[in-house]
């Protein structure tokens, strides 16, 4: 127990969609010694806690709390005794019928330093994702958020006298239940029956669904689309404007259930996510670094370092880090990448690669590599010489030395040989472990079922481990593969349709699974 009580953060999460959290919010999570979040909290939120950060979920959901509010303040203020930062990440901004307030208080009371990072609310970003401004000049020049659930689970008291104002936009949080009573007390208050209404049902995300309406059919519209909560109820003339101003429906893979195994959150569900898919993302693996013996002895030997993935590279800095080593120590080293995505992953650490194969594959790298031989012994011939296609080598120095390279590959102890065996012959390798990759042993999500419409791989170990947690009979209707190995892998498991990228890189997979269609003969 700490002598004194920590500090306790307050992050609203914002509505949903992981792009909306505030940059101050994503810098007290990768900091927080502990953290207590919601039912809504994304996966890829809890991914962005520290090693060692405790996790602990508090959701709350339709009378089912995991914990009470008065348990969750005592909560908070007992973690603030044992850790530095304790962030409680709550839904949408704290105070906007976040509890964040009560939360706030009963810390401040004990003398407990606490800070509010404010989120984006989903009264505003709900609208905007469903093509409703909140305000619009000329139409609606306010806008009133009321909750529609009270402290007992019950339906709120409301004033709908205070609601008649036709100039002013009425949003209710919290009221699925209830949006019949809501339109009819509205109505009896004296709004118009033909007044256009709205209910918008997981705002912000890919399984984003509204129904439009007026305050007369509003509940009828509800119950034949079968929305499901969380859901906001918006009620005014600016409605009318979804049409013109829905953006976010019309994404062109909206709408599209996507499975996509992974080891790391990374850049690919970023951006199938833009395109307005519906990822569900299967951790299928772990990747821990090795800790290198005589790291620096190694690196200082070697002509060239070869990565074969952007976890090459961390490992590599990792260890660099972990053994107190200079960074001149790689100063006369060139380095090799096995594609785009590494290539940037070095590129963070201010090093350009000097050869980039065209074929992002092992033998595509050893392929590479082979055509710079002559040119490091000084042998340059112009009928070899194709390598600004491929590389970005400065091979005019001449050559190293007369004694045959060395090269170090910083790969997985699991790796393929192929760029082993393409290079054995010409270089002097030496192959080191960098990092492992573990199967996670995590069970598929249960909305998964026996049948998956769509799923993307990147690997062939992200296929093996996939088809492993899934359920005996499953089968996979369409599968996005990235490579000639990958599809090789889907070959041998219960897959109906493998559409195979044009190179292997995030953005030929996902102009496949956006043009998926336009490829069919």
């Amino acid at each position: 127990m700490r002598e004194n009580t920590g500090k306790v953060v307050l992050v609203g999460a914002g509505p949903g969609d992981t792009g909306l959290l505030t940059l101050k919010g994503e810098k007290y999570i990768k900091q927080a010694d502990c953290l207590v979040y919601d039912r809504l909290s994304s996966p890829e939120f809890l991914s962005m806690a520290k090693a060692g950060c405790e996790l602990i979920y508090v959701g709350k959901e339709n009378h089912k709390h995991v914990m009470k509010q008065d348990a969750i303040n005592e909560l908070l203020y007992e973690k603030s005794k044992y850790h530095e930062l304790v962030v409680r990440l709550k839904g949408g901004d704290p105070y906007v019928f976040g509890r964040g307030g009560e939360e706030a208080l009963y810390l401040v009371d004990r003398n407990v330093e606490v800070e509010v990072v404010p989120g984006v609310s989903s009264s505003v970003a709900a609208l905007a994702a469903a093509g409703i401004p909140i305000t619009y000049r000329g139409i609606a020049k306010g806008f009133q958020v009321i909750t529609a659930h009270s402290r007992k689970d019950e339906e709120a008291d409301i004033d709908y006298s205070l609601l008649t104002d036709e100039t002013i936009t009425c949003v209710f949080l919290m009221g699925l239940a209830h949006v019949k009573s809501i339109a009819a007390e509205l109505m009896k208050a004296g709004r118009r029956s033909d007044t256009p209404a709205a209910v918008i049902s997981n705002g912000t995300l890919a399984a984003q669904r509204k129904s439009i309406g007026t305050l007369a059919d509003i509940g009828e519209k509800i119950e034949e689309a079968k929305l499901t909560s969380p859901a906001i109820i918006v009620v005014g003339d600016v409605v009318s404007l979804n049409d013109r101003l829905d953006f976010f429906e019309k994404r062109p893979l909206f709408g599209r259930k996507i499975i996509v195994p992974y080891i790391k959150t990374n850049e690919l569900i970023a951006k199938l996510q833009q395109l307005g898919a519906d990822i569900t993302p299967v951790k299928t693996g772990i990747i821990n670094p090795i800790i290198i013996p005589e790291f620096a002895d190694k690196v200082r030997s070697a002509d060239w370092i070869v990565f074969t993935s952007k976890n090459g590279v961390r490992s590599f800095f990792y260890n660099l880090e972990l053994a107190g080593a200079d960074i001149r120590l790689i100063a006369s080293v060139r380095f090799a990448v096995v594609g785009k995505a590494t290539e940037k992953e070095l590129a963070k650490h201010h090093i350009k690669a000097d050869i980039i194969p065209a074929e992002q594959t092992g033998k595509g790298l050893a392929d590479a590599m082979k055509l710079c031989m002559p040119y490091v012994y000084g042998e340059s011939d112009e009928d070899i010489f194709d390598l600004g296609k491929k590389s970005t080598l400065d091979l005019s120095n001449g050559n190293i030395s007369d004694k045959m390279c060395k090269v170090c590959i910083f790969s997985a102890k699991e790796a393929s040989p192929d760029l082993e065996a393409g290079l054995k012959e010409i270089y002097e390798l030496e192959k080191i472990d960098a990092y492992v990759n573990e199967q996670a042993y995590e069970s598929i999500p249960e909305s998964i079922g026996n049948m998956v419409s769509e799923a993307v791989f990147t690997s062939a170990s992200n296929v093996e481990r996939f088809f492993h947690m899934l359920p005996e009979n499953a089968y996979v209707e369409t599968a996005y593969s990235i490579g000639e190995k990958t599809t090789a892998a889907l070959e041998q498991h219960n897959v109906r349709e493998i559409v195979q990228a044009d190179d292997s890189s995030y953005e030929a997979l996902v102009d496949k699974i956006s043009y998926k269609d336009a490829f069919k003969d």
